[in-house]
């Protein structure tokens, strides 16, 4: 699964201590750019990742990061639609 994939990868690069994967696929079944996908399962990600690797790195350049991770699999059809990203380094997750 998709999931399992973005798990492994982000866990892998980041060594994140706090790494949480939503899967809201199931929220956007209905919309038009949906329509007669074969993959309305795993289209659409919620992530929160909190990594040492993200200091002195803006969001921009974390999710740069991310998105070459994951490159294959949203340039693929019926792949990732789309993702939504949190990036924190351990000190702004605890402020």
């Amino acid at each position: 699964p998709t999931e399992n994939l973005i798990k492994a990868r982000l866990t892998e690069a980041f060594n994140p201590t706090i790494l949480k994967i939503f899967n809201d696929s199931h929220k956007h079944t209905h919309h038009a750019s949906m329509r007669g996908s074969s993959n309305i399962t795993e289209s659409h990600f919620r992530i929160e990742i909190v990594s040492d690797e993200f200091v002195g790195k803006a969001n921009p350049a974390r999710h740069r990061l991310i998105y070459s991770l994951l490159e294959d699999e949203m340039a693929r059809n019926n792949g990732i639609h789309a993702l939504q990203l949190k990036t924190k380094t351990p000190q702004e997750y605890e402020k």
